[in-house]
């Protein structure tokens, strides 16, 4: 059986696991519900999350979408000396 044309989501080796493996648990802890109420603990990523699910992506690429994310937030956070400020749900939704 070939596997001619197929693509396949390699891991590099490369690099310094140790954020890679926090940046992955910050993006679980993203997309995560509370278990009784069932509401998204941050909705912002939970629908970001979900949007690319809708794009056909899956679970493990939607993640590594959110984490890269969060990287370009918590850089910018550190670069401009800001707190994040979660943005408004409404607003998010609309655009």
């Amino acid at each position: 059986m070939s596997s001619a044309g197929k693509e396949t989501m390699k891991k590099t080796k490369q690099g310094n696991r140790k954020p890679y493996d926090t940046f992955y648990n910050l993006a679980v802890q993203q997309v995560q519900v509370c278990k009784g109420s069932k509401i998204p603990r941050n909705p912002v990523f939970y629908a970001y999350y979900n949007q690319k699910l809708k794009e056909g992506k899956s679970k493990s690429q939607a993640l590594l979408c959110i984490m890269r994310r969060l990287v370009r937030i918590i850089y910018g956070m550190m670069k401009n000396k800001t707190a994040y400020i979660i943005p408004d749900q409404s607003k998010t939704l609309a655009s």
